[in-house]
């Protein structure tokens, strides 16, 4: 009879070395570029200052390219960029209004992934779950019609996509055995939804907000000079 522990899901680094495995055998990743130096694994530090979970450490000690995050060497911190500017990224300016109830929803800092995949994805620095992964964000648009969401935990997204997991056919899709985990990340980050529709819209930007108090402000003096 199995046990409970032996019934569990592998999780964090076990899952990440069982999805590098996978993609050395299948040749995804044929030519490893380990993070340089080594050591930067164990001290890179998110956007919200905590260290990078197990599982990212584990796959940037064995490759770095794949993935493809911006990080600065010097400080060990990965690059910040919000939601809106990762949409322009992958799909250009045109579709940032498609995405806007998206962008207002998912305020938090997210970190671009540059490697090429069939669906869009990011990892969203909000709330991580008790085995310390954050949520990976994937997002399609196709014929201006936006999709978002997944809230997949980092280690099952990239173990999916490495092949060590079946990868599923729609955003969110995940192994039964880990399904409870998007939906509880989903409620943690977002509003519970785990792929949604964004309503279109033109989302607040600082520059925007910036603009109109200007605006307020310099009408002040000209009022009181008529006055």
């Amino acid at each position: 009879m199995a046990t409970k522990k032996d019934a569990a899901p592998l999780r964090g680094a076990k899952l990440m070395k069982k999805a590098i495995e996978s993609a050395t055998a299948s040749g995804l990743i044929g030519s490893p570029e380990p993070i340089e130096p080594a050591s930067l694994a164990r001290k890179l530090k998110l956007p919200n200052g905590e260290l990078v979970s197990p599982a990212m450490k584990e796959l940037l000690a064995f490759d770095a390219a794949w993935l493809g995050i911006g990080y600065d060497d010097e400080e060990a911190e990965v690059e910040a960029v919000s939601l809106d500017e990762i949409v322009e990224e992958h799909f250009g300016e045109e579709a940032v209004p498609a995405f806007a109830e998206a962008c207002e929803l998912l305020g938090g800092d997210c970190v671009l992934f540059t490697t090429e995949l069939e669906r869009r994805a990011c990892l969203y620095v909000g709330e991580a779950d008790e085995a310390g992964e954050y949520p990976v964000l994937s997002m399609t648009w196709h014929d201006g019609v936006a999709r978002i969401g997944g809230f997949v935990p980092f280690d099952v997204w990239v173990a999916q996509e490495l092949g060590a997991l079946e990868r599923g056919k729609d955003i969110g899709d995940v192994p039964e055995a880990y399904a409870a985990l998007a939906q509880a990340a989903a409620e943690a980050n977002g509003d519970g939804r785990i792929a949604f529709t964004p309503k279109a819209g033109e989302a607040d930007t600082d520059e925007d907000e910036e603009e109109e108090n200007e605006d307020e402000g310099g009408e002040g003096p000209e009022d009181g000079e008529a006055s």
